[in-house]
């Protein structure tokens, strides 16, 4: 085997399937940078420090770009003779070691062995992990009565707001967009942006926002929102602040993703929550969550899909992040979701094959009550609905985490994986764990914050 053959993900074998020879394909390169100096201990979040970091780094990555931009030009020309240079272009104004490359069939080896490359995906699409809207007239009388959702009184978050409601903690939700305005939210969105599908970034006027879906804005509830006009409190963290783009508007791929991210990290997240899944299984994308975990310190909190037992979607089924599966209120406590996906998979190694369980961790994902665009029905109009999905399972872990931060300022990104993964709470007991339904099992907010010391 070619030394340089793990590099390339196997993604593209179907998305290249059909492509000629010489036929121009966009994919993602991931390379090594100049090493940073370590970081403080800590998520690093003072806005400003966190900001020359990233322009740091950002400067030492952009030298080593055109070194990898000038090299594959030279050879995609050799390997494709007669041809012009194939394209090669930054993400995110070098804020992460990522561009977008164009490859054909036969360029892909050349690219591979060009020095610092360490990853290269296909810019495939990327796609909501849908939900779907469930009947709630039996459990909103007991929502009301409680003041509060279900999900939350599960997970004991009121005991949390003793100590932390997450001020000033960010929570970027890479998702369709967000009603900035809606009553509930009010106040928490503090940026948004447009990734259109070219990548490029569209502000909007004066503080604008817009959902493209309902999806952003009953996520964005989830993890931050106040109380409903009748009194019940809808977001686990109400205090954190929401960095909002909207990268699933029109035919979304890796490169308006990776965008997103960058933007995420250029603006001071300290989590960042995704709902989104692609077709291609992309095992090289974990590389992607230890860069953020490892070089950034930025949590990511990722859905593992909606495709049943025995399935998982990228990028949740990646070994490095924190991914989120579903449970449901039954007669006797919690259930995992019947749609709730949940796999073992096999992580190629240089040494050894690593299997990986996913998902991580499980939190309430059924009939969660949450803020919508107001929709016109014909008996009115709404504002809040029921969603099913692990989509609105990953807002609750999102939202814990930003209350773990908040009340740990010093703890790092590793140890409060660790400590919510080793406080979960799994039917067999600590014996059977990680499975592919429960993972670790459901999340314990309580005894992960006392885990932290």
């Amino acid at each position: 085997m070619n030394e340089h053959t793990g590099k390339i993900s196997p993604a593209f074998e179907p998305f290249l399937a059909h492509s000629e020879p010489n036929e121009k394909r966009d994919a993602i390169v991931i390379y090594q940078t100049p090493q940073q100096p370590p970081r403080v201990r800590g998520r690093f979040r003072e806005l400003k420090r966190r900001l020359k970091e990233v322009e740091s780094r950002a400067a030492a990555q952009r030298v080593v770009q055109e070194q990898l931009f000038e090299g594959y030009g030279k050879a995609s020309v050799k390997t494709r003779p007669g041809k012009q240079r194939l394209e090669v272009s930054s993400i995110g104004a070098s804020t992460m070691p990522v561009a977008t490359v164009e490859v054909t069939p036969k360029t892909l080896s050349a690219l591979a062995e060009q020095p610092h490359v360490i990853a290269i995906m296909p810019n495939q699409r990327i796609h909501l992990i849908t939900p779907k809207v469930v009947d709630y007239q039996a459990l909103e009388k007991q929502e009301n009565k409680d003041g509060l959702t279900w999900g939350l009184k599960q997970l004991g978050i009121p005991n949390l707001w003793k100590t932390t409601k997450g001020k000033d903690i960010n929570v970027a939700v890479l998702d369709t967009g967000v009603h900035g305005e809606h009553p509930a939210i009010a106040g928490r969105v503090k940026d948004f942006v447009v990734i259109d599908p070219l990548g490029r970034r569209i502000a909007m006027k004066d503080g604008a926002t817009f959902d493209s879906d309902q999806h952003g804005t009953h996520v964005c509830g989830t993890i931050a929102g106040g109380k409903t006009d009748t009194g019940v409190s809808i977001g686990v963290a109400p205090e954190a602040n929401l960095l909002v783009a909207g990268v699933l508007i029109g035919n979304a791929t890796l490169e308006t993703l990776f965008e997103g991210i960058a933007w995420a990290i250029e603006k001071g997240a300290d989590i960042i929550s995704m709902s989104l899944g692609f077709d291609y299984y992309e095992p090289l994308f974990a590389k992607v969550f230890d860069m953020l975990i490892e070089e950034y310190g930025v949590l990511p909190v990722a859905a593992i899909g909606n495709g049943n037992y025995g399935n998982s979607s990228s990028p949740g089924s990646s070994y490095s992040a924190l991914s989120v599966g579903a449970v449901e209120k039954i007669r006797r406590g919690t259930g995992v979701a019947a749609f709730s996906s949940g796999a073992s998979l096999v992580f190629p190694g240089e040494q050894v094959n690593s299997i990986v369980t996913k998902p991580d961790v499980v939190a309430p994902g059924v009939q969660v009550y949450s803020s919508i665009p107001p929709q016109k029905r014909p008996d009115g109009v709404y504002d809040y609905a029921y969603f099913d999905g692990t989509s609105m399972a990953t807002p609750h872990v999102a939202g814990v985490a930003a209350l773990l931060m908040a009340a740990k300022p010093e703890a790092q990104v590793t140890e409060i994986i660790k400590a919510l993964k080793d406080t979960a709470k799994h039917p067999a007991g600590t014996s059977q764990r990680p499975d592919n339904r429960w993972g670790f099992g459901l999340i314990q907010p309580a005894a992960a914050l006392s885990a932290l010391g």
